[in-house]
C-alpha cells in the first residue's frame, strides 16, 4: 500500500514532470539566419589609378596623330593632284602660242641663213612686218588684239598713253594724235586695255579765251 507521503511525493513530482513533457513537445527555437561574412575590398592604388589615366591619355594623343598624319596624306595627294591639274590646263592653254612661236622661231632662224647679201629697206620691212604678223594672230589666240591708232584721231585716256604734249598749230588739232610710237593691246575676254598705245598728243593753248574747247582743258593727259 502507499502511503500518503508517498503519494505526497507522488503529486509534487507530476507537475515537474508535466513541464519536462511540455518543454519536449515544444519545438525548439530557431536560430536567426548568420549572416554571410562581408568581403573587404582592397583599397585603391593611386599610383596604379595614375599609370592606368596616362595610358588612356597616351593612347588617345597617338590616335589623334593617327589621324592628323593620315589627313596631311590625304591634303598632299589633293594638292599633288591641284598641281597636276593646273599643269596640265596651263599646257592645254598655251599650247597654240607655243606652237605659234617655235613657228616664229623656225622662220626667222630660215629667213637669216637665207637672207640675200643685199636688201632694200621697203624689203627689210616688209619682212620685219610679215614676222610681226604671225606674232599677232599668236596673240589673238590668247584673246590679246593690238590697238592700233592712227595720227589725227582723237586721243582717249582709255587706250591711249600721251607721253609728249606737242602744240597745237590750230584749234581743231585739240587732244589729237600727233605721232604713234608704239600700239596698245585689248584683251577681247574682258575687254579691257592691257597695255595703252603709246603717243605724242596735239594741246591747243588759247591765248585769247575766245575758243570754247579750250576752256576746261586739262593739261594732264
Amino acid at each position: 500500500m502507499t502511503t500518503s507521503s508517498e503519494a505526497g511525493e507522488a503529486m509534487r513530482d507530476e507537475p515537474e514532470q508535466n513541464d519536462q513533457r511540455e518543454e519536449a513537445a515544444s519545438p525548439a527555437p530557431v536560430d536567426a539566419e548568420a549572416p554571410e561574412p562581408v568581403e573587404e575590398l582592397p583599397e585603391p592604388d593611386p599610383l596604379a589609378e595614375l599609370t592606368d589615366a596616362v595610358s588612356a591619355l597616351t593612347e588617345q594623343v597617338r590616335q589623334h596623330h593617327d589621324r592628323a598624319a593620315a589627313r596631311e596624306r590625304v591634303i598632299d595627294k589633293l594638292h599633288a593632284e591641284v598641281e597636276r591639274l593646273r599643269a596640265g590646263e596651263q599646257n592645254l592653254l598655251l599650247r597654240p602660242i607655243t606652237t605659234d612661236l617655235q613657228n616664229l622661231r623656225k622662220d626667222l632662224l630660215h629667213q637669216a641663213r637665207t637672207l640675200p647679201p643685199e636688201l632694200s629697206r621697203e624689203q627689210v620691212a616688209a619682212l620685219l612686218e610679215s614676222f610681226a604678223l604671225s606674232a599677232e594672230q599668236a596673240l589673238e589666240r590668247c584673246g590679246s588684239t593690238p590697238i592700233r591708232p592712227e595720227v589725227g584721231a582723237e586721243f582717249s585716256a582709255r587706250e591711249h598713253r600721251a607721253v609728249k604734249i606737242l602744240p597745237a598749230a590750230e584749234p581743231d588739232q585739240h587732244e589729237r594724235i600727233a605721232l604713234v610710237l608704239s600700239d596698245g593691246y585689248l584683251d577681247t575676254t574682258t575687254d579691257r586695255v592691257t597695255v595703252p598705245a603709246r603717243v605724242h598728243v596735239y594741246r591747243w593753248s588759247a591765248t585769247t579765251g575766245d575758243d570754247p574747247r579750250a576752256e576746261g582743258m586739262s593739261a594732264d593727259v
